[in-house]
């Protein structure tokens, strides 16, 4: 019987990684990546207690963190999971099922995707990458938005996993923050246009418009208005971001000159 072992993306959650590690447990092998610059509340306590391996992975890079992951893993097949996603009894029998008998070297799984406690009919379910023979994995690439480099063909599973998503404001604007900065990193080494005012009015329009109209969130009720303005307001801060690392001369320096010019006024009263 092929093992295999779940690998765990966390950082400071205690309380969201408990039902993870729970559902997890019909692997052979549970790690969890501790992630960015270490987790300062109970996440890795609560992980050893129900006997997870830990592996430390500083830095903000997901690549990184699946590539270390699989690294530390002792199994046949690796099964990747972020800690707020859940694997449901059957899709826990399907995966065991499919790693006897496999027809490919890696599968992808659909998400069940719950938004501010609703699961939206009109945000389409994605599939996601996340069971790989590990012995076909070559790699994870991206900083962010990552994808696994696979020597092999790919299948899909038909059960879904839980994916228990945006549970509160302050947690959607924390993680945005974080994913707008790496964006615009991206976008910015990539060569992007300097924005304009122009620009931003077009993108966040294109994106209520896909989101809202194109897309159906408004058939949703309270959480699907709530999700297509979040999705603009955020597509608006990675493009802020990016003009903000485009500006010159920079913020930094421009506030630094009108301190001196404040400074300088004083100096002349003397």
């Amino acid at each position: 019987m092929p093992k295999l072992s779940v690998i765990i993306l966390a950082h400071n959650v205690e309380e969201e990684i408990v039902p993870a590690l729970e559902t997890s447990k019909f692997a052979d092998e549970i790690i969890v990546v501790d992630t960015d610059e270490g987790s300062t509340d109970k996440t890795v306590a609560v992980s050893l207690k129900r006997e997870a391996r830990i592996v430390r992975s500083p830095g903000y890079n997901f690549a990184k963190w699946r590539n270390d992951g699989a690294q530390a893993a002792r199994s046949d097949w690796l099964l990747y999971l972020d800690s707020d996603e859940r694997i449901p009894v059957k899709l826990a029998q399907e995966i065991r099922s499919t790693i006897s008998n496999p027809d490919h070297q890696a599968y992808t799984i659909s998400r069940f995707e719950v938004f501010l406690g609703k699961h939206l009919e009109h945000w389409p379910d994605p599939r996601v990458l996340r069971l790989i023979q590990k012995s076909a994995l070559k790699r994870w690439e991206g900083k962010v938005h990552e994808q696994p480099v696979i020597d092999g063909t790919v299948g899909d599973l038909d059960k879904q996993m839980v994916h228990l998503s945006h549970k509160n404001i302050d947690e959607k604007v924390t993680s945005t923050m974080k994913w707008s900065r790496l964006e615009a990193e991206m976008m910015l080494k990539a060569g992007h246009p300097p924005m304009a005012g122009w620009r931003f009015l077009r993108i966040m329009f294109t994106e209520f418009w896909h989101r809202f109209v194109r897309q159906g969130l408004w058939r949703d009720g309270v959480e699907g208005w709530i999700e297509a303005i979040y999705q603009m307001f955020s597509k608006f801060l990675s493009y802020e971001r990016l003009w903000e690392m485009q500006r010159k001369p920079s913020l930094k320096d421009a506030y630094k000159k009108i301190d001196q010019q404040v400074l300088d006024e004083w100096k002349q009263q003397k």
